[in-house]
């Protein structure tokens, strides 16, 4: 990209936007889909949520070993390959549902084998952008791709339910389509999108730890690293202490699924509004301002707020979210060498979907224990804590020395 060019401007980045926002989409669609599938063959919530845990398995075991494959073999042909797994596997559902239909068995293969796709897809693409782009865009872009997240949260639930109430194979015909779109935006690209051939020989001993050791390496990265891993843990399990909390005061169906759909709109907003928060303030007050902001608005919930006061904090804090993601994104694609990118973000894949179950039990534990208002208030102590862990924070007034680091990076495994 030309130093300076605008990214509406840059053809690659607009077929590789493209390409993420149609992914995104047909794969929320399919998140809403499976469940709903199940529960019509079975009517067992049990299998529902069996097939949840299978799509956990892929990220969770294997995130490591794709992201060295990621930085060792060809990205595009990843790329397109994980488009093209899925739209195959996604396609039979449909197809057996005109034998009548699909086996539980056969659900369940479909299930792990488009979770392993991507996740291919996902840290394949993480680890191309910032070839797509110059360093000057990448706070930018990474605003979009957050954004990304938000739009599709928005519009594709309700859109999986119509098609399923159309015709239960119709989402999966969506999905289907989608990842052919993605191929073609994918090849499209004119960037070299990963090494240079010949391809750096895979040591698996070293490199499974590469990720690892660059984020530990880097103050910035690491910091960063800590307290999102942290936070997402936390949260994990935000969805249902919100249905918990706006239940027992007599909130509707419709009134939770309000609550529910305000993360998506912050998420939106924040994603938008970061790289000029961050440009105003700097890393360090933008980071700690955001961990202040969000104990702060978190300590309104248990004020026994109506439903739509609930769906307006929550979407600040999402707000709040959305703006470190960016900020940690632009920063990691700064920092770490191009050719170690996708270890890193297999390293970092590896930590968020082991923490997503995690916290999942720890809110569910602690709403048996402690009820909706004590777990409030646990979670407010946790997130004062990364207000002052961040106020702190050493690693986040390390400089940026992003030409040393690359140095260093070529003297390590790359």
């Amino acid at each position: 990209m030309a130093r300076g060019q605008r990214l509406r401007d840059n053809r690659d980045f607009r077929l590789w936007w493209g390409g993420t926002v149609v992914s995104s989409l047909g794969d929320e669609i399919t998140i809403v889909a499976f469940p709903l599938v199940i529960l019509l063959l079975t009517g067992s919530p049990l299998h529902a949520g069996l097939v949840g845990a299978v799509e956990a398995v892929p990220p969770l075991a294997l995130a490591l070993p794709i992201g060295v494959l990621v930085d060792r073999t060809s990205r595009r042909a990843l790329l397109v390959g994980s488009a093209a797994v899925s739209m195959v596997s996604i396609t039979s559902v449909a197809l057996a549902f005109l034998g009548g239909e699909p086996a539980l068995p056969h659900l369940y293969a479909v299930a792990f084998v488009n979770s392993l796709a991507s996740t291919v897809y996902r840290i394949a693409d993480t680890a191309a952008l910032p070839r797509i782009v110059g360093r000057d865009q990448l706070g930018t872009a990474a605003g979009q791709n957050e954004a990304i997240w938000g739009v599709s949260a928005v519009t594709a639930p309700p859109l999986a339910g119509l098609l399923f109430e159309w015709a239960p194979a119709a989402p999966f015909l969506v999905d289907a389509a989608t990842f052919a779109v993605v191929a073609g935006c994918v090849l499209g690209i004119r960037t070299r999108l990963g090494a240079d051939r010949p391809y750096p020989s895979v040591r698996w001993r070293r490199d499974l730890t590469t990720g690892a050791r660059t984020v530990l390496r880097q103050p910035t990265v690491r910091a960063l690293t800590l307290l999102t891993v942290v936070g997402d843990v936390l949260f994990a399990g935000i969805g249902l202490l919100m249905i918990v909390l706006v239940r027992e005061h007599g909130a509707s169906a419709a009134q939770t699924g309000l609550v529910l759909a305000a993360p998506a709109v912050g998420s939106i907003l924040g994603s938008l509004l970061a790289s000029r928060l961050e440009d105003r303030l700097g890393l360090l007050p933008a980071v700690v301002g955001k961990h202040w902001a969000t104990a702060a608005l978190f300590a309104l919930f248990p004020l026994d707020l109506p439903s739509w006061g609930v769906a307006l904090v929550l979407g600040a804090i999402s707000l709040q979210v959305a703006v470190l993601n960016v900020i940690q994104s632009r920063y990691l694609m700064s920092l770490v060498p191009h050719g170690r990118m996708g270890r890193v973000e297999g390293f970092l894949t590896f930590l968020g979907e082991g923490g997503t179950p995690l916290g999942y039990a720890l809110t569910g534990a602690a709403l048996d224990r402690l009820g909706a208002h004590g777990t409030l208030l646990a979670f407010e102590v946790v997130l004062l804590a990364l207000a002052v862990a961040a106020t702190v924070s050493r690693g986040l007034r390390a400089p940026a020395l992003t030409e040393a680091e690359e140095g260093t990076g070529q003297r390590l495994a790359s």
